[in-house]
């Protein structure tokens, strides 16, 4: 039977829940998640963990923030002035907003809190200093 190797491409089933058992992502049998083991396009320490699984195989993996979205970083919540905004933008609390530098590199963050003149956006990934709980199943290999 096969087993999974670094560098393989593999089709997995895969439920991504916080601890408190809300669902964050899911890939099912319709839109299985692929991937190449050991490249890193997924979370590099579940990829290290389905090494040796075999086909049909089930794991559950729990990452730790630094594993999966990174901690919680205060210095990315920032106070910026409204008028950096389109004068159409929906500048309301809980609200996703795209980022684009002079340099032309994106950022996505979401609005905390609107101010008169400001907006304090955090720029932390939703899912900072949670933990990830992974449930893998290995559909294929090759």
């Amino acid at each position: 039977m096969k087993v999974v190797k670094s560098g393989d491409r593999v089709k997995l089933l895969c439920e991504a829940k916080l601890e408190d058992g809300e669902v964050c992502y899911r890939w099912d049998k319709e839109n299985p998640l692929e991937l190449v083991v050991g490249e890193g396009s997924f979370f590099p320490a579940a990829e290290e963990k389905m090494i040796n699984m075999k086909e049909g195989e089930t794991k559950t993996i729990t990452l730790e923030p630094d594993e999966a979205f990174g901690f919680y970083m205060e210095e990315l919540v920032l106070e910026v002035p409204k008028d950096l905004f389109r004068e159409k933008a929906n500048l309301r609390e809980g609200t996703r907003v795209k980022i684009t530098t002079p340099s032309g590199r994106v950022f996505f963050g979401t609005i905390k809190e609107v101010k008169k003149d400001s907006v304090i956006l955090d720029l932390n990934h939703p899912l900072a200093g949670k933990r990830i709980i992974l449930t893998i199943t290995v559909i294929s290999i090759g």
